[in-house]
């Protein structure tokens, strides 16, 4: 019983604590600090929507200079025409 009464005693602790409020002053810092935070958010955004796009263009520019490259290739397999893989 005494184990009971003591694990009653410390849930009932938190019944009389009175909930703090911040003053005034304190919340309006805390907002203009916050709203200064929001350009920032702007910036980043459209930091990453400039490297996706640089990224894109590369990609395109990459494949199209591939495909150029894999036609000569072609064109100089069309030159060897020999079927014999014997090394010596």
């Amino acid at each position: 019983m005494n184990k009971e009464q003591f694990i009653e005693k410390i849930l009932n602790s938190t019944n009389g604590i009175q909930k703090v409020e911040p003053s005034d002053a304190l919340f309006d810092k805390i907002q203009l600090r916050i709203e200064a935070e929001k350009p920032v958010n702007n910036y980043v955004t459209w930091l990453v929507a400039a490297s996706v796009v640089v990224l894109v263009t590369l990609n395109v520019g990459i494949l199209l200079n591939s495909s150029s490259s894999s036609t000569s290739a072609n064109e100089l397999s069309s030159l060897v025409s020999t079927t014999n893989n014997q090394l010596y």
